[in-house]
Formats: C-alpha cells, structure tokens, sequence
C-alpha cells in the first residue's frame, strides 16, 4: 500500500469513527440508529445515506460531514440526491449532520431543503446555516412532537 491508499484509508477510518459518534449520540437519545455505509461498496448505487434514525415513526436520514474549522461546506450533488430519494421512499427528513472536530461546538444538524445548490450542481451549507441548524435535541424533539422543520428556524 503507498502513501496515498493510507492516506485515504486514514482519513476513511476517521470518518467511520465521527458516523459511529454519531450514532451512539442518537442512539442514547432514544432512536433506533444504524449505519449504511455505502461508499467503496456495490450499495453506492442505492439511495443509501450515512446514518438513518428512527423514533415514534419518525424517520432521519443523515449525510455525514466534519471539517475542521467552521467554514462553508460544500457537498456533492449525487449525495444530496441520493439523500433526497431515500427520504422520498422512506417519508422521513434529510439532514446533513455536520460536526467542527476539535472545537466543542457538537453536531449540527441542517435540514436538505435549506441547503443552496451551486452552478456546478453541487451543494452548499453556508457557516451561517450551519450555526443556525438543529441540535440533537431538537432532533429529538421533532420525533416526539412530530413538529414541523420550519418550526425550528422561526424562533
């Protein structure tokens, strides 16, 4: 293996391991959580998002991100895409969760439908929607109340 393949398999082990941070963060809140990863994997073809939570039939589907300082973020267009099918299928809510690592400021959670697509069909999360996005409390209080999304930004 050269440096690029340890490189890349470093950085894929850290991601796994801030999708599995996740995970159990849900999971102690009381959802019912798993894991699909899908890159590197013949399911990359499905409409398969990082994390899928679930609690009161309230179905949420999360593409995984992390950065290391806050910034705006962008995100492939066939991921957003893919996110937005399965929720389609599934009657759920998209999320990109995003995570600032090593800076305390937690998950952050910004729903697909507040995200802005770009000229190159990618898509963007600017650092103010970011700052602004839903806790995991929020998260679970959407599941429990069954609140609208739009409830959380008119605060």
């Amino acid at each position: 293996m050269d440096r690029a393949d340890n490189v890349l398999t470093s950085r894929r082990r850290r991601g796994f391991s801030h999708e599995r941070d996740l995970l159990m963060k849900l999971w102690k809140k009381g959802f019912a959580v798993m894991r699909a990863p899908a890159s590197g994997a013949r399911a990359r073809r499905f409409a398969v998002p990082d994390i899928v939570a679930i609690r009161n039939g309230v179905v949420l589907a999360f593409e995984v991100k992390t950065m290391r300082e806050e910034r705006d973020l962008y995100v492939p267009g066939n991921q957003v895409s893919k996110l937005m099918e399965f929720v389609k299928r599934s009657g759920g809510y998209a999320f990109i969760a995003v995570k600032v690592v090593g800076h305390g400021t937690g998950w952050r959670f910004v729903p697909i439908d507040k995200i802005e697509k770009t000229s190159a069909g990618n898509y963007k999360v600017s650092v103010k929607l970011f700052s602004s996005g839903l806790s995991i409390r929020d998260l679970v209080v959407l599941a429990e109340k069954h609140k609208s999304i739009d409830e959380f930004f008119l605060k």
